[in-house]
């Protein structure tokens, strides 16, 4: 359960990076007057979708016959939001559309194309619920479509509801999100993947029982959403840190996840790079692995030659260490990132040729 800031900074910190979030409450709490309070504080547009008296056509597009074949015509809530260039989707009372509705919806939510129209990136898109059990005619929400949601339980507190009262709805709590650049989007990223490395069982888990799967849990889609939308809450933001991991990957991985990432406590991949030996290359191999992909990620993220030849420093300091396995797993996506014009340095290419072989980098040139 998430405090009413924290709820603001999670839908932003999502929004920044197109993860669409669901706010689950019992009915009467203010979701719907939350995000169009948000939306009047930004100055755009808020459209509202209520699943429940909505067909498919509706959400997904109506066909039309032209000269030039069927086209899906976008409604015209669509066109709005296409128009305006901003603004945000509310998707309401998910749990009471039919199953026929949802599906119309899934690439509403996460890929934002109604019809033939693809929503502008600046709109976001959020959803509303009630459990299935409280909700009018409630239905359970498809697997698919709660995997492509980050799930918070919205439940505002009493001060939240009387300062709402005394200044007014349209004046929500600020955002503490921020914009990640790229060196910190690489650093968050190799933090998945290197829990995820450590902890495989963890990347796919499919919920047993039925009530599981209308809520979050473990898939590809959702490390990659978790990377994109964590990197935009500061390290030190507890609150949304938790509520964002809990809402994509669900309560215990959601615990073991942001515990390895305290212990693992990865450095500046920047800093790795200029003086290789600030990291112990004997340490865990899972901390190891999780310093490489950083590296590994900003230099791609860079996409010079000379940050290229430059991250090579720390795996060669890996290498001397000895952790091969490891080291090859970091080789590879390195080497397959070369810029066109830069040239394999010849330490490199002794050591890594099997590696470079594999990316078919063993003709390039040596620097």
């Amino acid at each position: 359960m998430s405090d009413l800031a924290t709820t603001v900074t999670v839908i932003d910190a999502c929004g920044r990076v197109a993860v669409p979030v669901l706010l689950l409450s019992d009915p009467g709490m203010g979701k719907s007057s939350l995000v169009r309070g948000i939306a009047a504080a930004e100055g755009v547009p808020c459209e509202t979708v209520l699943g429940s008296i909505r067909e498919p056509a509706d959400v997904a597009g109506l066909p039309v016959v032209t000269d030039h074949g069927v086209t899906l015509s976008p409604p015209a809530w669509a066109q709005r939001l296409a128009e305006a260039a901003a603004g945000y989707l509310f998707l309401d009372e998910l749990t009471t559309c039919p199953p026929a509705v949802q599906a119309a919806m899934l690439a509403v939510a996460l890929d934002r194309v109604v019809g033939d129209l693809a929503l502008p990136p600046a709109v976001r898109v959020v959803a509303g619920a009630n459990p299935p059990d409280r909700a009018a005619d409630g239905w359970e929400m498809s697997p698919p479509l709660a995997n492509r949601f980050c799930h918070i339980t919205f439940q505002p507190s009493v001060d939240d509801w009387l300062d709402g009262m005394t200044v007014g709805w349209s004046a929500p709590p600020a955002s503490r999100a921020i914009t990640a650049d790229p060196t910190r989007a690489e650093a968050v990223k190799a933090l998945v993947t290197g829990f995820i490395r450590h902890k495989p069982e963890h990347l796919h888990t499919f919920p047993r029982t039925a009530e599981g799967t209308g809520g979050p849990w473990p898939s590809r889609r959702v490390w990659a959403m978790l990377a994109a939308a964590l990197a935009n809450v500061r390290d030190n933001d507890a609150a949304a840190r938790q509520a964002i991991t809990f809402g994509l990957v669900g309560e215990g991985v959601c615990v073991e996840f942001l515990t390895w990432c305290e212990r693992v406590d990865l450095p500046d991949p920047a800093a790795v790079v200029d003086d290789p030996s600030l990291v112990d290359w004997t340490d865990r191999p899972d901390r190891v692995w999780a310093v490489l992909s950083a590296v590994v990620g900003w230099a791609a993220s860079a996409g010079t030659a000379e940050a290229w030849r430059k991250a090579w420093g720390p795996l060669l300091a890996a290498a001397e260490a000895g952790a091969p396995d490891v080291l090859a797993a970091a080789a590879r996506p390195l080497a397959q990132c070369r810029p066109a014009s830069a040239r394999v340095p010849a330490t490199v290419r002794a050591r890594f040729a099997p590696v470079l072989a594999a990316a078919r980098l063993s003709g390039a040139g040596a620097a």
